[in-house]
């Protein structure tokens, strides 16, 4: 008669379960796949006062991060860029994530397109394929509330987008909250 052990074999799927469930948490490509913890902000802005100009980077998908749909590690707006009037602005836009995205300034949440013709990477609701970067510059002129968001259709609605606050006076500033 032969016998098999079932208790070992219990083991190694046990096992395999567990190294499984760890993957998942720590590397889902939809849910994001990092450790949760959002970057500094500062490093993705660089302001020259003397030319009033600044260049941001925003991070789509950030990889440090526990949500895909993010600029920089920050969704749902927590990321906020404040620009004053008269100040030129260039957004470098670098897809990190796994699907397309884009980044584009508008008015609400309900724009599906830029503020003003160029203030966007090239076909904004097409957006950047994964592993592709883009850039756009805008000047703004008047004082207000706006986003920039990718336009990839259920991209912004996933969280995708960032506060921007355009101000009379200052120098621009990025947070995160």
């Amino acid at each position: 008669m032969r016998r098999t052990n079932l208790v070992g074999g219990w083991r190694a799927i046990a096992l395999l379960a567990i190294v499984f469930l760890l993957g998942l948490s720590s590397c889902d490509p939809l849910a994001g796949t990092g450790a949760g913890t959002p970057p500094d902000p500062n490093t993705f802005i660089h302001v020259d006062a003397a030319t009033q100009s600044a260049v941001v980077t925003l991070i789509a998908g950030h990889p440090a991060t526990d949500i895909q749909f993010n600029y920089d590690g920050y969704g749902n707006g927590s990321l906020v860029l404040t620009v004053p009037t008269g100040w030129q602005v260039t957004i470098q836009c670098v897809n990190h994530g796994t699907v397309p995205n884009s980044c584009a300034v508008v008015a609400n949440d309900t724009a599906t397109s830029p503020l003003q013709p160029g203030w966007s990477t090239a076909d904004p609701r097409l957006g950047l394929d994964p592993g592709q970067s883009a850039s756009f510059a805008f000047t703004p002129t008047a004082t207000g509330s706006y986003r920039i968001a990718s336009l990839v259709d259920g991209n912004e609605a996933s969280g995708m987008w960032a506060d921007l606050e355009i101000s009379a006076s200052g120098v621009p500033t990025l947070i995160g909250q």
